[in-house]
């Protein structure tokens, strides 16, 4: 496996070839396909979409290196990337649920949490609601309307993490899990809980598409059901264990199911009739978040890199050396990652090829690379024509919500 930018040497040679060359070979760049797809503009799901794939095939964010476009000071706990429907960003702390204008950060409202309660999920947006998870007075999901008011409550037996997921806009239901090992479908017009599935152990990762609904466990279990109407609930598929707790899940369009695993690495689990059979397994690196399924490859960030593997095979295609601990986002051709490194954080985009390889050197895998004022503290979130992150602001600065846009 080479890494573009894992050491001095390389770095030094990549210098020397100097802007003029790197332009040169842009055009030998083989990047992910579908860099022209049809895509939302924005970004409404911590994972873009309920299939967890964590990649939208329309190109957004800045093509070149950004500035700063605005910055708000953000208090609390941040609990994931934030998240962008149409005109407004979204962000959930633990004290804090928060929505600001794309366009110059305007607060266009706040919600704070019960007292002795807070919000534990990520934030999930569609046209109707805005849906986020809440331990406390209030244990479940609260849905709120795109104006901040409270919609209802979904009580579930404990704390919900795993973002929800809504996989059909059109139909009147979505899907949420709790820590208690529980799975939920609810009535997405007013809250109703219709059924509910126990699952063994906490789950951390939910992803839905149509009627099949996947969930991962504290434990490393793959669990994959069949929601069969209201009346009849959600039946078994398939499970697939394997060791360390499932940090990722996403579904592909023949239901195949990428996972990434704490300690374990990343593997993919057949659909179809082979059904839970292992397809391959990369034991190494493991991912800290969400994968970035692409057209052509799998992306993973494990705190010390971003690695790139074949989607098919599972192969080590490329790697880019640095903290990336965040979950990474992609987006038409182009790899978005944070580094969360206290000496100085940063957001970096890669081309989703990896650049073109000489030997062990590769040249023009990073697109650009902005410096934060301190280090990143969220997964970057590309939506129209921005980049969106949560940063320290620095030894003695607030925690900051930034949108980089090119210069």
């Amino acid at each position: 496996m080479t890494r573009p930018d894992a050491d001095l040497s390389r770095r030094t040679f990549l210098g020397a070839l100097g802007a003029g060359a790197v332009a040169g070979l842009a055009s030998c760049v083989g990047g992910d396909e579908g860099s022209t797809g049809d895509g939302r503009a924005d970004w409404p799901h911590p994972y873009f979409s309920p299939e967890g794939a964590g990649y939208n095939p329309r190109a957004t964010g800045p093509a070149s290196k950004p500035s700063e476009s605005w910055g708000i000071d953000v208090n609390g706990l941040e609990l994931a990337r934030p998240v962008v429907f149409d005109e407004t960003v979204y962000l959930a702390t633990s004290e804090r649920l928060r929505a600001f204008s794309v366009a110059d950060g305007t607060e266009r409202w706040s919600v704070e949490s019960d007292p002795q309660s807070g919000f534990r999920s990520s934030v999930t947006v569609d046209s109707e609601r805005v849906y986020v998870g809440h331990v406390g007075a209030r244990t479940g999901v609260l849905a709120y309307t795109h104006d901040g008011e409270e919609a209802w409550h979904a009580p579930t037996e404990s704390s919900v993490w795993a973002p929800v997921v809504r996989p059909e806009p059109d139909r009147d239901r979505l899907y949420a899990s709790d820590t208690a090992g529980n799975l939920y479908r609810i009535r997405a017009s007013d809250g109703a809980v219709e059924w509910r599935e126990e699952v063994f152990g906490p789950v951390r990762s939910l992803a839905a598409r149509y009627d099949t609904v996947v969930a991962g466990t504290e434990g490393g279990e793959v669990l994959t059901f069949q929601d069969e109407g209201v009346e009849r609930g959600a039946t078994g598929r398939w499970r697939t264990k394997l060791p360390g707790g499932v940090q990722a899940l996403a579904i592909a369009e023949s239901n195949d199911v990428f996972a990434g695993f704490f300690g374990a690495g990343v593997a993919r689990l057949r659909g179809g009739l082979r059904a839970g059979a292992v397809d391959w397994h990369r034991e190494e690196p493991s991912p800290h978040g969400s994968l970035v399924v692409g057209p052509r490859r799998v992306f993973s960030t494990d705190g010390t890199g971003l690695d790139a593997f074949d989607r098919r095979a599972g192969s080590p295609a490329w790697a880019a050396g640095d903290d990336f601990f965040a979950p990474p986002a992609g987006a038409g051709d182009t790899v978005f990652v944070s580094d969360t490194s206290k000496s100085g954080g940063a957001v970096v985009a890669y081309d989703a090829g990896g650049g073109v390889g000489l030997d062990d050197t590769r040249v023009g895998a990073a697109r650009w690379r902005y410096d934060l004022s301190g280090r990143a503290l969220t997964g970057p979130t590309p939506a129209h024509d921005a980049l969106f992150v949560v940063e320290s602001g620095g030894d003695d600065g607030a925690r900051r919500l930034v949108a980089l846009r090119a210069e």
